[in-house]
């Protein structure tokens, strides 16, 4: 191995946590605050992460900030508070809408006039149903089919556009919920005991809960002078090019996703399911759902993702790869392909940002078939190699992920605590914080 992976993989041994980092004396709610708890998502990162390195390294409030895998949109939300604009990628449809409701602040006038419209709809509603599915019949039970239709169609009449995808975005919240999924659980798994909510009551609690956040998000916003402030989100794939100008960016917050660990496109098919049969209100979302399958190998970190130009550009990874490789092929051929897509994303990022702009990538390793996938290491080699320049490494602890921190130790899969095969992952990450 070279002397220059061999340095980076003794600068990560010498990393001791750091506890200003780790936020341990961050509560839930704080976590929570302004719009964060709008829809559920898995393994986002917390919003102090993104207001720390904020702070650090884009000091004078006019920078403008990319987060490539923008999943639910914790660095825009953030950027916007902070008065600085942003822009944002996600593969991910509902990411998408997750986020562009996130980020626009609504008068709490309007929205409240926007409940009592709702409300009228809901009770002169008549009898609407979507598109049959035969996967959205497997998720749902018939009576919950019937309410959740009542409820959707209530908003579809809704007038005002931005409380329209607002109210939508409560809609999808609520689906896992009233859905047989197990709400433990981040698989599509059926939980045959599960005791299905009252459809209107859930989704009400949940609505007000947002109408709430989104109160304190406007007002903070005009008291600040931010509300007009840019943050905008895109559907796009990270590993191509994106639609950025290069030398445009001041500072790059993102975390990738994490090596197949599980599928991101599972994760939210029940809003793909439902919303993607109603063609007039979301348009050309009906290919992801009736072209799942294809949709899902597009994922980075996915199982499911077949590739021909496998190049990593990094000894570390092809030490793993080749480790991996004796013990399983076909798991070291999803791991290679993770690492070769993180090549590609690196480069672009390379590119979109300015000469002395910073990249803060937040990513954590993990263990598959007994080898140590070191992520972090091998995103720091990839960089450097692309041009780089080292600024920092930050060691974490994890407290708050959404996600659980045991794995099986003979299958590599994630496990339950109860499970005497357990053992911890993701118990630290790390923050590579690079410079071009």
């Amino acid at each position: 191995m070279q002397v220059a992976a061999q340095k980076i993989l003794y600068n990560f041994k010498q990393l001791q946590p750091r506890t200003s980092w780790s936020f341990r004396h961050i509560e839930r709610k704080e976590t929570n605050a302004h719009t964060h708890s709008y829809h559920r998502y898995p393994a986002k990162f917390i919003p102090q992460i993104v207001q720390q390195l904020i702070k650090k390294f884009a000091p004078t409030g006019k920078e403008i900030i990319c987060d490539p895998f923008g999943g639910c949109g914790t660095t825009l939300v953030e950027a916007k508070i902070s008065g600085r604009r942003s822009i944002g990628f996600d593969i991910n449809p509902i990411a998408k809408l997750i986020t562009e409701t996130k980020v626009t602040p609504i008068n709490p006038k309007l929205l409240e006039k926007c409940r009592e419209e709702f409300m009228d709809n809901y009770k002169n509603s008549q009898k609407k149903t979507l598109p049959k599915c035969s996967r959205v019949n497997y998720w749902f039970d018939t009576a919950t089919i019937k309410r959740l239709d009542r409820v959707y169609f209530s908003i579809k009449k809704i007038e005002n556009k931005k409380a329209r995808k607002f109210f939508f975005c409560a809609f999808s919240h609520i689906l896992k919920n009233c859905s047989r999924w197990l709400m433990k659980s981040i698989k599509p798994t059926i939980d045959k005991d599960k005791k299905i909510p009252d459809v209107k009551e859930v989704f009400l609690r949940h609505l007000d809960s947002m109408i709430q956040k989104n109160k304190v998000f406007y007002c903070e916003l005009v008291k600040s002078g931010n509300l007009n402030v840019p943050a905008v989100m895109y559907r796009r794939d990270s590993t191509k090019p994106l639609p950025i100008k290069k030398n445009s960016i001041d500072l790059v917050i993102t975390s990738p996703p994490y090596v197949t660990s599980y599928e991101y496109a599972d994760l939210h098919q029940l809003s793909l399911l439902w919303l993607g049969r109603d063609a007039s209100q979301f348009k050309g979302w009906h290919k992801f759902t009736q072209e799942f399958n294809e949709f899902r190998k597009k994922f980075i970190g996915t199982s499911y993702k077949q590739s021909k130009d496998v190049n990593f550009n990094s000894y570390i990874a092809e030490e793993i790869i080749n480790r991996l490789e004796i013990i399983d092929k076909p798991l070291a051929a999803d791991v290679a392909n993770y690492f070769s897509d993180m090549r590609r994303f690196f480069s672009e990022i390379y590119r979109i940002i300015k000469f002395g702009g910073k990249a803060c990538v937040i990513i954590g390793n993990t263990t598959l078939k007994g080898v140590e996938i070191i992520n972090a290491q091998v995103a720091a080699e990839q960089m450097l190699r692309l041009g780089f320049r080292k600024v920092n490494f930050i060691k974490r602890e994890v407290l708050n992920k959404m996600i659980t921190p045991w794995r099986d130790k003979n299958t590599g899969k994630f496990t339950s605590l109860s499970n005497p095969a357990k053992k911890r992952v993701y118990q630290f990450e790390y923050i590579i914080v690079m410079e071009k």
